[in-house]
């Protein structure tokens, strides 16, 4: 019976992780009882001969303590006494040996045999202050790395960690993850849990499978993106409004509420030299270590020692590649159904460099590359330094040490190069359960996107156990439990419960094992990095209290140990290798081992772009016009924000150097973006009809192109032009007839306007002498279109009464409009730059729906002419429901959406409901091309409309009518959710506040910015301190929740001597 991942309960069978008592003696004892018998036998008898009822007595006495000291946990109270090595842990210098030894400089090879391949350092003593010597250990000696390796074959290329110990080598490939996305659909938990419970069955005997997910607070990257913006961008004031971003974002990371998470995949394929197999079985063993060593002798009388070397790393990298790598990418690529990227060699010392500094990783010292050849495998080796790769780890720079330190605590590790303490956390109890398999998939995601955590790590090493003495331990603990059932309803006791349950529990976990299932060791550790010991003290406490019924513990006595078996450069199996008695880690069967892998976390969207912030952290960006040439809708009632984003999408074009244009239904003053655009001067027009004028007949600036591409995009402009001229003519009329006579004649008056001597020249000047010359304002508009308009002009042959009713439609109509207030707005020449940064159209107090209409295609006309005039372009619709009512519009929209992009139009529309747009003519045109749909706060009765017309579940859309779902006045943030391809994203996007403070658009906010930019003058500079002032101020008073109205009051003087306007982003 299949389960319902959103129902059914997953129980954690603990008895698994269990061993039987062998008799009464449990068994996590039997080694140390045996030991205390020896031991008190010796002394007793041994060197004392004081009798056997001396050894009886003091083996009970020292059982019993032994026994009372250590209960379940034996390793709680070993641990106790082991120490940290040496005084401390210095860096050893330690050389590079080449595995193949004629890549090895003389010196080396007179110091070393051939046949050694690593160096144990010695101890060094070292003077302290208390007059003795410390005796300071080696830290390359803790480590397996030989160096890192590259296998070239079937047109691949792989890499990895080559180790080393003894005999022993070990390959460690690494993978890159995206992992488990934390808002999946129902089938979707089901099928990953699936994947996941019949992959891990076939994880190979003797590997190990890490999956390693960590969460910094580093800005690094977006800093580096935001830099080049500012560097890039012509725009001063929008370069200051990044700055401030910048601003925002450090310090949303030193918070801990911006973070960026990796996910990370190591697997291991181990080889025996000494047995030359991998073969467990001892005899095949035995055979092939002959054979190995006769060869070895033989290389070395024979003078073929080369040759062998190079041959055993030949085919050591070959089988690793073919039983190693291509084993494990099938099982996590095909079986478990991740979407996993090998990590090259670059990413794998990146990887290791961060582990031990902060600072950009040096070049990798060796790399061992095997390469196919038509005939045969070539080894080489790229030797960039002949220090080892652990010692340049570690060497640090600019005088300062990068080598970890213990400093004799066992709690705590010290890694100078990241300015950082870390401390280890294990899990020593599962979990009992989880309510359903959805919650099993992000338990541990929940924990670790808390708000209060951050800079943490979760490394889990996953391994297959025995299921021979699995299975033999839960017979024999049924048994057990069988017996003191027997027992306790013999001696009278009634029913042992206990015992039942335990008999049940064992009955259970056979019945799943002989169904399939297969028993999973895992090692579950969290590293918790913070920069001073309260911190962490306090970051570790509140760590081990976040996993409900499981038990998660400070490691107080091996920390450096099981940070050292953290790492993927030691062959050491995590919290086993360093455990002397009792077995530490937790066992799982496949079904449940999924609870305590982290590989659930919110998946990227696009690389670059404006950002958002996610659950735990995660910075999300959505990118509209760099990578890609793209659509998005934003929706949400009043007061969700949307002001605030649409702008911040029209300042990533514009840093971008991407022209903007849109349209604003505003209510008359102070519409949202007006004060955002007048920062820009003359390199912003917000163009409200009753003060300026944008000339329909303007043409694109197409001097930049060659001639076929200017006749190319001048034609596409042409057959605009005519569209809006045939509806500028038909009014209201609806006579198919007239309508395409109209459209015929427009087309011959176009032909012979352009094809004019004078209107060409007239065009030229205005062009070249720039839009606030005299040539400007003689630029062709629609009244010396009109003269074009007549009989004589067009040299019509055969003039009929239809040709005559039509060109007095096209003179009656426009002359009309001419006359009104409209006719002024597009029939004059444009009272802004042909080319600004931005325009803004507000469509407010037009005497009717057409004259909006008319507006609406007018600014539809110089987005088209921003298109042709650039390679990309940004079009913003705000509030455009009411336009959307015409048809007309709405086909033009929708049109937009559909082959905007092939013009590198990208589309960003701004809505109160989804329904207005879906409700048009060209609805469906429009929302099946958005890309992106990024929903705000909604009312409870808007939710229905989601999930109706959307699709969207219902229990994910429902939280944006939910209060939580309300901007944070106090964190100055928005809540959203993002769809994209129907994944679903809920994250909150934090504006810069001077981004904040220039859109702000309430009456009370209008009124107080008035205030404040009324203290200083109309200037770059004096627009640019006002706008900071105000930030100051309003952002102040909004998160202390202080009345606006004192905002502006205070009088302001000695303005010129203000600070440099490069200031003003601090």
């Amino acid at each position: 019976m299949l389960k319902d991942p959103d129902k059914d309960f997953v129980t954690v069978n603990k008895i698994l992780g269990k061993q039987a008592s062998i008799g009464f003696i449990p068994a996590e004892q039997l080694v140390p009882w045996m030991a205390i018998v020896i031991v008190s036998y010796i002394f007793t008898n041994g060197f004392f001969s004081l009798g056997m009822p001396w050894f009886f007595t003091t083996t009970f006495w020292l059982i019993i303590s032994w026994w009372f000291l250590t209960g379940k946990k034996p390793h709680l109270f070993v641990d106790k006494f082991r120490f940290p090595p040496g005084s401390e842990w210095y860096n050893g210098n330690l050389s590079y040996l080449p595995p193949v030894p004629e890549k090895r400089p003389p010196a080396l090879r007179t110091r070393f045999k051939d046949s050694q391949v690593r160096i144990k350092l010695k101890p060094k003593l070292a003077p302290n202050q208390q007059g003795g010597n410390s005796r300071l250990m080696p830290f390359q000696n803790y480590q397996n790395l030989l160096c890192l390796v590259t296998i070239k074959k079937d047109n691949r290329e792989v890499s990895g960690y080559l180790l080393n110990e003894g005999s022993q080598y070990q390959v460690v490939f690494g993978f890159q993850t995206q992992g488990l996305h934390n808002l999946l659909y129902r089938q979707e938990v089901s099928n990953a849990a699936s994947a996941l419970e019949e992959g891990l069955k076939d994880i190979p005997s003797g590997e190990k499978l890490v999956f390693h997910t960590s969460c910094y607070s580093n800005d690094s990257i977006r800093q580096q993106q935001l830099n080049e913006q500012v560097e890039t961008c012509h725009l001063k004031p929008i370069s200051l409004l990044i700055r401030n971003e910048q601003k925002r974002v450090q310090e949303l990371t030193l918070t801990g509420t911006r973070q960026v998470w990796n996910q990370t995949i190591f697997c291991t394929w181990t080889f025996n030299a000494q047995s030359g197999s991998k073969s467990n079985d001892p005899l095949s063993k035995f055979i092939n270590g002959i054979l190995n060593t006769a060869s070895s002798i033989a290389s070395q009388f024979t003078g073929n020692d080369r040759i062998y070397k190079e041959r055993f790393y030949k085919q050591l990298l070959l089988q690793s590649f073919e039983q190693g790598y291509l084993s494990w990418e099938i099982l996590l690529n095909t079986k478990i159904g991740l979407e996993i990227q090998p990590l090259n060699a670059e990413q794998l010392w990146s990887y290791l460099w961060k582990k031990f500094n902060n600072t950009p990783a040096s070049p990798i010292p060796q790399l061992l590359t095997l390469s196919e050849t038509a005939s045969d495998y070539k080894l080489t080796e790229t030797i960039n330094s002949y220090k080892h790769a652990c010692t340049i780890l570690i060497e640090g720079q600019h005088g300062r040490s990068s080598c970890p330190e213990h400093k004799q605590d066992k709690s705590r590790i010290w890694l100078n190069g990241r300015n950082t303490e870390c401390g280890v956390l294990t899990m020593e109890e599962s979990p009992g359960g989880w309510i359903n398999t959805r919650e099993q998939l992000k338990w541990l995601w929940k924990v670790m996107s808390s708000t209060y955590v951050h800079d943490t790590e979760a490394v889990v090493e996953i391994s297959a156990a025995s299921n021979f003495f699995i299975q033999d331990n839960l017979a024999r603990q049924a048994k057990q439990s069988k017996t003191a059932r027997k027992l306790a309803l013999e001696k009278g006791q009634g029913r042992d419960v206990g015992a039942e349950v335990k008999q049940e529990e064992s009955f259970d976990a056979q019945k799943k094992m002989y169904k399939g299932a297969k028993a999973l060791h895992a090692a579950v550790v969290f590293l918790v990095y913070r920069p001073t010991p309260e911190q962490l003290n306090q970051a570790c406490q509140m760590l081990t209290n976040s996993f409900g019924s499981a038990k998660v513990i400070r490691e107080r006595n091996i920390a450096w140990l099981v940070w050292l078996e953290t790492l993927p450069i030691t062959l050491g199996w995590l919290l086993h290798s360093s455990s002397l008695i009792n077995e530490r880690r937790l066992t799982f069967d496949t079904e449940t081992v999924a609870g305590v892998l982290p590989l659930t976390a919110v998946r990227d969207i696009d690389p670059i772009g404006v950002e958002f912030i996610t659950k735990g952290g995660k910075p999300v960006c959505v990118d509209l016009m760099h990578e890609q040439t793209s659509r998005a809708v934003i929706t949400g009632e009043s007061g969700s924000g949307k002001s605030v984003l649409g702008w911040r999408f029209a300042l990533d074009a514009l840093a971008a150097n991407i022209p903007v244009v849109g349209m604003d239904i505003s209510s008359g003053s102070g519409s949202t973006f007006e004060t955002a655009i007048a920062l820009l001067g003359d390199d912003g027009a917000y163009y409200d009809i009753t003060k300026g004028s944008s000339n329909l007949l303007e043409i694109p600036d197409l001097r930049r192109f060659d001639k076929q591409e200017r006749s190319r995009r001048l034609d596409q402009w042409k057959e605009f032009i005519r569209k809006s001229l045939t509806i500028i003519s038909m009014g209201k009329v609806n006579d198919p007839k007239l309508a395409q006579r109209v459209d015929a004649i427009l087309l011959l008056t176009l032909k012979k306007f352009l094809e004019d001597p004078e209107i060409i020249e007239r065009y030229n000047a205005a062009f070249e002498k720039g839009w606030k010359s005299n040539e400007w304002q003689e630029i062709p508009t629609l009244k010396d279109l009109l003269k074009f308009c007549t009989k004589e002009q067009l040299n019509l042959q055969n003039f009929t009464d239809l040709d005559r009713i039509a060109i007095n439609q096209i003179i009656t109509q426009c002359n009309a409009l001419l006359a009104s207030p409209l006719g002024k707005a597009i029939a004059r020449p444009s009272t802004f730059s042909p080319a600004p940064a931005i325009k803004f159209f507000a469509l407010s107090g037009l005497s009717n729906e057409q004259d909006q209409y008319l507006m609406a295609m007018n600014a539809h006309a110089a987005c088209i002419r921003n298109a042709l005039s650039h390679p990309k372009s940004l079009f913003i619709g705000d509030e455009l429901s009411i336009l959307f009512k015409k048809d007309g519009f709405a086909e033009v929209v929708g049109e937009l959406c559909a082959v905007g992009r092939k013009n590198g139009i990208s589309v960003l529309l701004l809505s109160q409901d989804i329904d207005s747009i879906c409700d048009c003519s060209a609805g469906t045109m429009i929302l099946q091309n958005m890309v992106y749909r990024i929903t705000g706060r909604l009312t409870s009765n808007a939710v229905n409309s989601w999930v109706k017309r959307l699709g969207y579940p219902s229990e994910i859309i429902a939280q944006n009518a939910t209060e939580a779902f309300l901007p944070k006045a106090t964190e100055l943030c928005s809540n959203w959710l993002i769809e994209k391809g129907g994944r679903f994203w809920q994250t909150q996007f934090y504006p810069g506040e001077m981004v904040l403070a220039s859109v702000a658009n309430n009456q009370t906010e209008l009124m107080a910015r008035a205030r404040v930019m009324a203290q200083y003058p109309d200037t770059l500079k004096g627009r640019l301190l006002a706008l900071k002032q105000f930030t100051s101020e309003y952002v102040q008073a909004i998160k202390e929740g202080h009345s606006l109205a004192n905002i502006g009051k205070n009088s302001i003087s000695n303005i010129q001597h203000k600070q440099h306007p490069t200031l003003i982003a601090s």
